[in-house]
């Protein structure tokens, strides 16, 4: 770190090169890339470098005798104070991060490094190095932003389960979390192989209106940051002196609007290409690596959002289809007039339809979970199971005739046994007393003669 003006002459005197290779004190002093000044033991400006008058704005002559704490912005007084506190009361470097303000009221951020100066020939002054840190404490800040806009969106794709609300929320979470002035979201509509604004935030509708990007790869019209990261398949972030920025058929428009940077992020939906989120901003910005990071982050949150949308979907369809099939055979069901049961391989009543429970053994909630063995006689449970089992294992329609004396009454039934899962079978039991029973005759009438 370089010494006061004295012990620098000092220093340099005791160096023996040609004079011609010695620095001046006034070159270390003036031509230091950073602001560098000297502090009287009551903050006053004894001298201050070129580079601490550009900081600043004001010529040297301007800010002798100064205070530097005029500059401070009055919120970070506290962090002066503190910084000044402990150059007066320790030997060691002291350092902190603060906002200085100019005469036309921009705010500059700065680190200050500072230590005193024994030995000088004022030993209670203090020597000052300040960093500008504006250009790196809005990149830190921008990125914490973008970093809110990422977790912001992830709540919303568990909040809503719509396309288009969720579309409606990333927007306006990148306008107000994101400090863009402008969102949007387009989706490529294959016919066209344009794509068309689904939903917008922020100012200038009319941009909107007046704009058609074209993702057809053989036309020159898709050379544009939006239609690059859609072909692409990644993020694309160009201001206006970057070639992708100058390509793109609409940067007149973009100008005109006064958007001078723009950030095109793809979505995907099973892993190809739908559209893309697209970022305006008023200044000409560079993209670090680590925010071009968290842009694709984002764009993998809605693609995610996208596919467990279309997996929802699906299984909504599924379950309609699912309802309407198991509706459609209720009805049959009904529509049938004989008895039915679903049986285990072991003969278990796991379902029973009876439209006349008259011609059940006994009624239907009781023969539920109920074995054949417990409701037929045996030799009649013997045979059905085994054509239960034949239906499984042959899965082929099996049939079995019986009689049952039902109402003190003998009656004929045909079952008709038909595999239904590999360990299930339907049965449908048909009533046919009365086909197997003989016709009665058919008495004729004589013939009279008149």
């Amino acid at each position: 770190m370089p010494h006061d003006p004295d012990t620098l002459l000092s220093a340099a005197k005791q160096v023996r090169k040609p004079a011609a290779a010695q620095p001046s004190r006034f070159d270390l002093f003036e031509q230091a890339p950073a602001g560098y000044g000297l502090l009287d033991e009551n903050g006053l400006i004894l001298a201050a470098n070129r580079a601490l008058s550009a900081l600043l704005d004001l010529p040297a002559e301007a800010l002798a005798h100064e205070p530097l704490a005029r500059f401070v912005f009055p919120e970070d007084q506290n962090v002066y104070a503190r910084f000044r506190r402990g150059l007066a009361e320790t030997d060691s470097p002291q350092n902190c991060e603060l906002r200085l303000e100019k005469k036309d009221g921009t705010l500059v951020w700065a680190h200050l490094a500072g230590t005193a100066t024994p030995g000088g020939r004022d030993p209670s002054a203090s020597r000052v190095i300040v960093c500008d840190l504006t250009d790196h404490k809005k990149s830190e800040l921008f990125l914490q932003c973008l970093h809110v806009v990422l977790a912001q969106v992830n709540q919303a794709i568990v909040h809503f389960r719509k396309r288009d609300e969720l579309f409606r929320e990333v927007c306006r979470i990148a306008v107000r979390y994101g400090h863009f002035p402008l969102a949007w979201i387009g989706l490529a509509d294959p016919a066209t192989r344009q794509i068309r604004p689904t939903t917008h935030a922020g100012r200038d509708e009319a941009f909107l209106k007046a704009i058609h990007v074209n993702v057809n790869p053989a036309s020159a019209f898709s050379q544009g940051p939006i239609g690059q990261a859609y072909l692409l398949n990644r993020v694309v972030a160009s201001n206006e002196a970057d070639p992708a920025f100058q390509r793109s058929p609409w940067r007149v428009e973009m100008l005109k609007h006064g958007f001078r940077s723009l950030v095109a992020i793809p979505f995907h939906l099973d892993g190809a290409a739908v559209g893309t989120l697209n970022l305006y901003a008023d200044g000409s910005y560079d993209f670090s690596d680590v925010e071009l990071d968290v842009f694709k982050r984002i764009g993998n949150t809605l693609s995610f959002a996208l596919d467990c949308f279309e997996i929802e979907k699906s299984r909504e369809q599924a379950e309609a289809a699912l309802r309407e099939s198991e509706a459609r055979n209720r009805a049959f069901i009904r529509a049938i007039p004989d008895l039915v049961f679903l049986n285990s391989r072991d003969g278990e009543y796991l379902s029973v339809h009876a439209p006349d429970p008259a011609l059940l053994a006994a009624p239907p909630d009781t023969i539920l979970h109920r074995k054949i063995q417990e409701m037929l006689p045996v030799d009649l449970a013997d045979r059905c199971l085994a054509a239960i089992r034949a239906a499984l294992e042959s899965r082929t329609l099996q049939k079995v005739a019986y009689e049952l004396p039902v109402d003190g009454q003998t009656r004929r039934f045909e079952a008709r046994i038909a595999p239904c899962t590999p360990d299930t079978a339907l049965t449908i039991v048909r009533d046919v007393t009365e086909l197997a029973a003989p016709a009665p005759p058919v008495r004729r009438r004589k013939k009279t003669s008149v």
